[in-house]
């Protein structure tokens, strides 16, 4: 493992990393000598990465006014001109590293004579496609959900009876053309008044112009919320554990009235049987294989529901991309002792010539961890503003208390089950958020739930605290926001 390592810790070509905020993207900087991150919005978490690597902020650093900006993503951050400056400045051979590849990205990286550390949209796209998988996820030879997709003009009142009678009371539906906003095109539905609520949800985003024509019916599969990491590499596909999924947790979840809103993981909460973890690796390399030889390679991860009765791994959908579990996913991995996903994505995309025993470093994947990490949003359905004087780092819980530690970003600063650390959005008093927007990931050494859709005591009360402290108050009116 420690040549693997040395290989990337003496590359001296420039790696940058982009984001809305630096966190998510300080993976690389545990490996990488000559890694930066430009990040878009100003954290509390700044002055702790900054120590571990270059971090460029747009807001404070080059003072954009990020309500000027119609979006906050990749494409937009690299449409402003102090951005393109820089990457025209950096020296020949530097490489990119975003959350997924775009084809606004492509064309600026391509223009620039940069490297995209990512598969390009072409082939990546069609497998985050909800409706596109389960054609694709057939063809590679998986078992998908049994389920149907039609034209929602199509789905009828009688047709819901047929799906009732032919997959069971409860269905799940999906809406493919919903790709943004994690559980909004999601509905469990089991009774007529569901059925009517549903309707009446696609009804209201048409009137509102979104173009809703597709829906995924399947059937509802009673277990556990899950997950599977995977890396598609040049001589295998390696899997990770599965891990379990936080659902919907009231704490973190942006509104109330969404199903299979993703919060975050606990990789401690439950160790699946062997039996099931093999499925689950058989069933992730075998659609990594399959992406590979559309030309994807790297990092990529499958959501899945896991029945433990029957012992059955399902797929659900595809994130063919780096997913929520990182950069948290790879810090454990460090912790014990494993070379992270990030050194096999790296590598591949770097074309640094390296040869390893697969089979030794999958076992190694196996190897149970303890972790998690919640994810929390704004809950109040309008605009706010933070109020609160509460900034990222380490922190304890003390009679009823939030007590500040030290600074820190990273599960690696965390020194005992007690302790955890408010990272990524983490934003400063006076910061607006919008409905339902993120505000703060916060990490924990142990684990905290008691399901996959319910924390326990401890974790609760630390995440409810934490979001009574930030103190969102609401604003008049959206045009008085300011960043």
């Amino acid at each position: 493992m420690k040549d693997l390592l040395d290989k990337l810790r003496t590359y001296k070509k420039p790696v940058l990393g982009i984001a809305v905020s630096a966190f998510t993207r300080t993976g690389p900087a545990f490996l990488l000598p000559n890694y930066s991150i430009i990040c878009l919005q100003n954290t509390s978490d700044l002055e702790a990465i900054r120590g571990k690597c270059r971090v460029y902020c747009l807001q404070t650093d080059f003072k954009i006014n990020l309500a000027k900006l119609k979006k906050q993503n990749t494409s937009s951050i690299m449409k402003i001109p102090q951005v393109s400056l820089l990457l025209k400045s950096l020296a020949k051979g530097t490489s990119l590293l975003v959350y997924k590849s775009t084809n606004k990205v492509e064309k600026v990286c391509h223009k620039l004579g940069i490297k995209i550390l990512a598969s390009p949209c072409f082939v990546r796209d069609p497998f985050e496609d909800k409706k596109e998988f389960r054609i694709l996820g057939r063809k590679a030879g998986l078992t998908m959900i049994p389920g149907e997709t039609l034209l929602l003009d199509d789905f009828t009142s009688s047709q819901y009876e047929v799906f009732k009678r032919k997959y069971g009371q409860k269905l799940v539906f999906q809406l493919p053309d919903c790709k943004i906003g994690g559980g909004v095109g999601t509905f469990f539905v089991k009774t007529r008044d569901e059925w009517r609520e549903f309707k009446a949800y696609v009804i209201r985003r048409r009137t509102e112009g979104k173009a809703l024509i597709w829906v995924n019916v399947t059937k509802y599969i009673a277990g556990t919320a899950a997950s599977i990491t995977g890396c598609v590499t040049k001589d295998a596909v390696l899997c990770g554990l599965v891990q379990t999924q936080l659902i919907d947790i009231p704490e973190a979840t942006a509104f109330k009235g969404r199903s299979g809103v993703w919060c975050g993981h606990d990789w401690g909460f439950k160790l699946f049987s062997a039996k099931i973890q093999r499925r689950g690796e058989k069933l992730c390399r075998t659609l990594g294989q399959f992406m590979g030889q559309k030309g994807y390679k790297g990092v990529f991860g499958i959501d899945l529901a896991v029945d433990e009765k029957n012992e059955e791994v399902w797929p659900v959908e595809c994130n063919s991309r780096y997913t929520g579990a990182f950069p948290v996913y790879s810090m454990m991995q460090d912790i014990y002792g494993e070379p992270s996903f990030d050194v096999f994505h790296l590598l591949e995309y770097l074309e640094i010539n390296y040869k390893i025993d697969f089979p030794k470093i999958q076992e190694m994947y196996r190897q149970p961890k303890t972790a998690a990490h919640v994810v929390m949003h704004n809950q109040e359905r309008k605009w706010v503003k933070v109020d609160g004087e509460i900034k990222g780092g380490v922190y304890k819980m003390e009679k009823g208390k939030l007590v500040w530690q030290r600074a820190g970003f990273s599960l690696q600063d965390l020194e005992d089950k007690e302790e955890f650390c408010l990272v990524e959005r983490a934003p400063y008093k006076a910061k607006i958020l919008k409905p339902g927007e993120r505000l703060v990931r916060v990490l924990f050494k142990d684990k905290i739930a008691l399901s996959s859709n319910k924390l326990n005591d401890w974790a609760s009360a630390v995440c409810k605290k934490i979001y009574r402290a930030y103190q969102l108050q609401a604003i008049p009116s959206r045009t008085k926001k300011k960043h």
